[in-house]
């Protein structure tokens, strides 16, 4: 089971990965964007294989709300440091709520 969970994690930190990839691609040209597209979609290869294998031990009632719960908090988060997003107060008290929601379903 504890190999489970860190392939559910390594698979939030390959979505994570991704869509920050394709976050900084948006405003890019074409001839730079699809190089670096290529690579995120490497790495949601790299997220879904690895959550396919984690769900062979984890119920997918489970690891579902985890995956989806922690992907939002960390990409909120990591939005905020890496592309100067905004995050106020309502977005930490939400991802606080999700941990909390991600805590009581893992129990």
């Amino acid at each position: 089971m504890p190999t489970a969970y860190v392939q559910l994690g390594s698979a939030v930190v390959f979505n994570v990965a991704a869509y920050l990839v394709y976050r900084s691609i948006a405003d890019a040209a074409p001839r730079i964007w699809w190089p670096i597209f290529a690579v995120g979609l490497m790495l949601g290869a790299a997220n879904t294989f690895l959550f396919a294998r984690s769900i062979k031990a984890i119920p997918l009632s489970v690891a579902y709300p985890v995956f989806t719960g922690a992907s939002f908090a960390v990409i909120t988060v990591a939005a905020a440091f890496a592309f100067q997003e905004r995050l106020p107060p309502v977005h930490l008290l939400g991802i606080g709520l999700v941990v909390a929601g991600i805590i009581l379903v893992t129990r």
